[in-house]
């Protein structure tokens, strides 16, 4: 597999997300989003560097320390 195959255009991201290229695009512009790479005009992303993000954003639930004791 070459490194272009690893590759996932802006848009491809943003239908995979649920979210427009211009949600994107903000998230690039305020340092938010994954790690991206600019080829010419069109934005790519690296399959591992949009995984790595979503693993930083996981979180982990907490449990309540209030109960009700019987």
């Amino acid at each position: 597999m070459t490194e272009f195959e690893n590759l996932i255009s802006e848009h491809d991201l943003a239908a995979l997300r649920g979210v427009t290229v211009r949600t994107l695009q903000r998230e690039r512009a305020q340092r938010r989003g994954p790690a991206f790479i600019k080829l010419g005009r069109k934005v790519y992303y690296r399959r591992e560097a949009v995984n790595e993000w979503l693993r930083a954003l996981e979180e982990i639930p907490v449990r309540s320390e209030t109960r009700e004791r019987a």
